[in-house]
């Protein structure tokens, strides 16, 4: 989580941040509010994640898009979004008309019950926000977090449309597709380099990150997961030899231990999304990178408070 330095540059005496960095606590971040805004809007709307950013999508674009407009293979792959857009239609939160300039072409608009959707999700993502990873963050630092990076949402395949504020006062679309993108980028990276889900990785790099063997229940409450969830990740990574499993000094809980071969894959993995990460702000400015650095700190500090 703590950026690198580099020597003074001799301008201002100010050290800088090489890049921004990849880490176990900014994945944490990224997965958990994924999973967890996902889990809100279902709640709060009934729409998935995907569905909610095609939606906020449909906004940017003043109310009428095609789905070539979305940032299709950013956030998922292109039968995924279709499923999502069939989905939308079907609770009457957008519906499908023919574009005035080619009869041919279907485009999705907003209804009036998707607007007041896009209204009240954005206001509780929001408050969630607020209320956890934004803690100890300013109104200036959530507006640099906003808009500091249009490089970045080009590399990850989402076009400047989508900075805007629509939606919302303060967060904009870019933004919930942004952690979106992060995460589908980096469970393809992981799923090309090692075959592993990023759950996996996660608990490798967990286990990697503590040298030490930890009980499921605690890998669960780590990673934020469910512990039901926990035990056919952990039998996995038993079956290709990257981790042990034993019994703890109770003889009652299963412990779980990075094995060697294990340890070089976690290391060899987060190499590869420290690259992956680097190749997207590879655009942005330093001291930007810097405040990428900061920012993501203290989001993760928050995030397990």
């Amino acid at each position: 989580m703590f950026a690198r330095r580099s020597p003074e540059d001799g301008r201002g005496g100010v050290s800088m941040n090489d890049e921004v960095l990849f880490t176990f606590q900014w994945a944490a971040v990224v997965d958990g509010l994924h999973r967890e805004l996902g889990m809100l809007l279902k709640r709060s709307l009934g729409v998935t994640y995907l569905m909610f950013c095609l939606m906020a999508s449909v906004r940017s674009h003043e109310g009428r898009m095609t789905l070539a407009d979305f940032p299709r293979g950013t956030l998922a792959n292109d039968n995924t979004v279709v499923v999502a857009a069939n989905g939308a239609v079907h609770r009457g939160l957008l519906e499908k008309r023919r574009s005035p300039d080619d009869r041919r072409i279907m485009q999705l608009s907003e209804t009036d019950a998707g607007a007041a959707a896009v209204d009240r999700g954005f206001r509780d993502v929001h408050a969630y926000l607020t209320n956890t990873v934004w803690r100890s963050h300013t109104d200036a630092d959530i507006d640099q977090t906003m808009h500091a990076f249009p490089c970045v949402m080009r590399n990850l395949g989402i076009d400047a449309v989508e900075i805007n504020h629509h939606c919302h006062q303060v967060i904009t679309p870019s933004y919930l597709m942004c952690i979106a993108g992060f995460l589908r980028r980096w469970e393809t990276r992981i799923a090309c380099f090692a075959g592993l889900t990023f759950t996996e990785y996660r608990c490798l790099a967990l286990l990697e990150h503590r040298l030490s063997a930890l009980p499921c229940a605690l890998i669960a409450s780590e990673l934020r997961l469910d512990r039901s969830s926990i035990s056919p990740v952990v039998a996995r990574l038993e079956k290709r030899g990257y981790v042990d499993v034993g019994r703890g000094a109770d003889r009652r809980t299963h412990v779980v231990s990075l094995t060697d071969k294990g340890s070089v894959v976690a290391v060899l993995a987060t190499a590869q999304l420290e690259r992956a990460t680097a190749e997207l702000f590879s655009d942005a400015r330093p001291a930007d990178k810097a405040k990428a650095n900061e920012l993501h700190m203290r989001m993760y500090a928050s995030y397990i408070e």
